[in-house]
Protein backbone atom coordinates (compact mmCIF):
# COMPACT_ATOMS: atom_id res chain seq x y z
CA UNK A 1 0.00 0.00 0.00
CA UNK A 2 2.90 2.09 0.39
CA UNK A 3 4.24 1.78 -2.83
CA UNK A 4 0.65 2.82 -4.38
CA UNK A 5 0.25 5.63 -2.24
CA UNK A 6 3.91 7.06 -2.82
CA UNK A 7 3.08 6.38 -6.78
CA UNK A 8 -0.33 8.35 -6.73
CA UNK A 9 1.91 10.88 -4.63
CA UNK A 10 4.44 10.68 -7.61
CA UNK A 11 1.69 10.84 -9.95
CA UNK A 12 -0.01 13.66 -8.38
CA UNK A 13 3.11 15.66 -7.61
CA UNK A 14 4.16 14.81 -11.82
CA UNK A 15 0.45 16.10 -12.66
CA UNK A 16 0.23 19.20 -10.70
CA UNK A 17 3.37 20.65 -12.43
CA UNK A 18 2.98 20.03 -15.31
CA UNK A 19 -0.69 21.46 -15.23
CA UNK A 20 0.83 24.49 -13.46
CA UNK A 21 3.86 24.74 -16.20
CA UNK A 22 1.28 24.82 -18.88
CA UNK A 23 -1.36 26.80 -17.30
CA UNK A 24 1.23 29.48 -15.75
CA UNK A 25 0.62 32.98 -17.41
CA UNK A 26 3.36 35.24 -18.44
CA UNK A 27 3.57 38.92 -18.73
CA UNK A 28 6.27 40.98 -20.45
CA UNK A 29 6.07 45.14 -20.53
CA UNK A 30 7.80 46.93 -23.40
CA UNK A 31 7.69 50.41 -22.29
CA UNK A 32 8.09 53.48 -24.95
CA UNK A 33 8.32 50.86 -28.13
CA UNK A 34 7.95 53.48 -29.87
CA UNK A 35 7.65 57.74 -29.44
CA UNK A 36 6.89 60.76 -31.51
CA UNK A 37 5.80 64.37 -31.64
CA UNK A 38 4.84 66.48 -34.48
CA UNK A 39 5.63 70.17 -34.59
CA UNK A 40 5.06 72.87 -36.96
CA UNK A 41 6.40 73.83 -39.69
CA UNK A 42 7.50 77.40 -39.94
CA UNK A 43 5.78 79.31 -42.67
CA UNK A 44 7.05 83.05 -43.52
CA UNK A 45 5.99 85.39 -45.75
CA UNK A 46 6.75 89.11 -45.24
CA UNK A 47 7.69 92.26 -46.76
CA UNK A 48 10.91 92.82 -47.89
CA UNK A 49 13.45 95.51 -47.79
CA UNK A 50 12.58 96.67 -50.91
CA UNK A 51 9.44 99.07 -50.63
CA UNK A 52 10.01 102.90 -53.29
CA UNK A 53 6.51 103.28 -53.33
CA UNK A 54 5.67 106.88 -52.11
CA UNK A 55 2.49 108.35 -52.00
CA UNK A 56 1.36 111.58 -53.88
CA UNK A 57 3.66 111.55 -56.72
CA UNK A 58 2.81 114.37 -59.21
CA UNK A 59 2.91 112.72 -63.20
CA UNK A 60 2.48 114.46 -66.13
CA UNK A 61 1.63 113.11 -70.10
CA UNK A 62 4.89 111.70 -71.23
CA UNK A 63 6.11 110.76 -67.99
CA UNK A 64 6.65 107.33 -66.36
CA UNK A 65 7.34 106.77 -63.01
CA UNK A 66 8.76 103.50 -61.40
CA UNK A 67 8.83 101.74 -57.78
CA UNK A 68 9.72 98.72 -56.34
CA UNK A 69 8.51 96.10 -53.98
CA UNK A 70 9.51 92.94 -52.61
CA UNK A 71 8.18 89.96 -50.31
CA UNK A 72 10.40 87.17 -48.67
CA UNK A 73 10.34 83.99 -47.20
CA UNK A 74 12.20 84.74 -44.03
CA UNK A 75 12.54 87.01 -41.42
CA UNK A 76 16.20 86.79 -39.73
CA UNK A 77 17.43 83.41 -39.46
CA UNK A 78 13.54 82.04 -39.67
CA UNK A 79 13.26 80.51 -43.01
CA UNK A 80 9.82 79.05 -44.15
CA UNK A 81 10.06 75.39 -44.13
CA UNK A 82 7.54 74.63 -47.16
CA UNK A 83 7.66 75.49 -50.62
CA UNK A 84 4.92 78.30 -51.12
CA UNK A 85 2.31 79.40 -53.84
CA UNK A 86 2.66 83.68 -53.92
CA UNK A 87 -0.70 85.59 -55.42
CA UNK A 88 -0.36 89.15 -56.21
CA UNK A 89 -2.97 91.47 -56.08
CA UNK A 90 -2.26 95.14 -57.57
CA UNK A 91 -5.44 97.32 -57.17
CA UNK A 92 -5.95 100.26 -59.57
CA UNK A 93 -7.82 102.91 -58.67
CA UNK A 94 -9.51 106.39 -58.12
CA UNK A 95 -7.87 108.33 -54.96
CA UNK A 96 -10.62 108.88 -52.29
CA UNK A 97 -12.41 112.17 -52.96
CA UNK A 98 -11.29 112.40 -56.71
CA UNK A 99 -11.64 111.06 -60.53
CA UNK A 100 -9.12 108.21 -62.02
CA UNK A 101 -5.91 109.69 -64.50
CA UNK A 102 -7.85 107.34 -67.35
CA UNK A 103 -4.78 107.54 -69.84
CA UNK A 104 -2.45 106.15 -67.11
CA UNK A 105 -1.00 102.58 -68.14
CA UNK A 106 -0.05 100.25 -64.57
CA UNK A 107 2.74 97.44 -65.88
CA UNK A 108 4.46 95.27 -63.46
CA UNK A 109 7.49 93.28 -64.06
CA UNK A 110 9.04 90.35 -62.06
CA UNK A 111 12.87 90.61 -61.33
CA UNK A 112 13.24 89.31 -64.28
CA UNK A 113 11.98 91.80 -66.65
CA UNK A 114 9.08 89.83 -67.37
CA UNK A 115 5.70 91.86 -67.61
CA UNK A 116 3.48 90.25 -65.70
CA UNK A 117 0.48 92.19 -65.80
CA UNK A 118 -1.24 95.34 -67.50
CA UNK A 119 -4.06 97.41 -67.05
CA UNK A 120 -5.23 100.87 -68.90
CA UNK A 121 -6.81 102.99 -66.57
CA UNK A 122 -8.21 101.17 -63.51
CA UNK A 123 -8.70 97.21 -62.48
CA UNK A 124 -6.85 94.68 -60.68
CA UNK A 125 -3.24 92.97 -62.20
CA UNK A 126 -3.49 89.31 -61.08
CA UNK A 127 -0.42 87.51 -60.95
CA UNK A 128 1.28 84.29 -59.19
CA UNK A 129 4.46 83.05 -58.46
CA UNK A 130 5.99 81.11 -55.88
CA UNK A 131 8.38 80.09 -53.24
CA UNK A 132 10.67 76.37 -53.84
CA UNK A 133 10.92 74.70 -50.97
CA UNK A 134 14.43 76.02 -50.33
CA UNK A 135 16.88 75.89 -46.97
CA UNK A 136 17.99 79.34 -47.33
CA UNK A 137 15.44 82.40 -47.51
CA UNK A 138 14.64 84.07 -50.95
CA UNK A 139 13.45 87.70 -51.48
CA UNK A 140 11.39 88.41 -55.20
CA UNK A 141 11.88 91.85 -56.45
CA UNK A 142 8.77 93.35 -58.31
CA UNK A 143 8.48 96.96 -60.54
CA UNK A 144 5.39 98.46 -60.83
CA UNK A 145 5.45 101.74 -63.29
CA UNK A 146 2.94 104.31 -63.98
CA UNK A 147 3.28 105.80 -67.22
CA UNK A 148 1.10 108.29 -68.98
CA UNK A 149 1.47 108.41 -72.93
CA UNK A 150 0.39 111.54 -73.99
CA UNK A 151 -1.93 112.34 -76.09
CA UNK A 152 -2.46 116.01 -77.06
CA UNK A 153 -5.81 115.79 -77.69
CA UNK A 154 -7.11 114.67 -74.37
CA UNK A 155 -4.98 114.83 -71.93
CA UNK A 156 -5.56 118.46 -70.65
CA UNK A 157 -8.88 116.86 -69.59
CA UNK A 158 -7.43 115.46 -66.89
CA UNK A 159 -5.18 117.74 -65.51
CA UNK A 160 -4.89 119.26 -61.72
CA UNK A 161 -5.70 118.36 -58.50
CA UNK A 162 -9.95 116.80 -59.35
CA UNK A 163 -7.67 113.72 -60.48
CA UNK A 164 -5.62 110.99 -58.83
CA UNK A 165 -4.88 107.14 -59.39
CA UNK A 166 -4.34 105.09 -56.14
CA UNK A 167 -1.97 101.68 -56.70
CA UNK A 168 -1.93 98.97 -53.93
CA UNK A 169 -0.13 95.88 -53.82
CA UNK A 170 -1.74 92.97 -51.74
CA UNK A 171 -0.02 89.38 -51.62
CA UNK A 172 -1.21 85.90 -49.91
CA UNK A 173 1.42 83.05 -49.56
CA UNK A 174 -0.06 79.26 -49.50
CA UNK A 175 1.23 76.84 -48.63
CA UNK A 176 1.94 74.18 -51.93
Amino acid sequence: MKKILTIIALVLVLSTSVIAGTLAMYTTTIDNVAEGSVVAKEFTLVKGGTDTFTKDVKIAPSETTSWQFSVKNYDGSVVSETAMGLNFSVDVAAENGKSVIAPLVVTVKNSNGDVVGTVNSSGKIVFNDQFALSPTGQEKTYTVSVNWPGDSSSDINYAGANFGTDVKVSVTGTQM
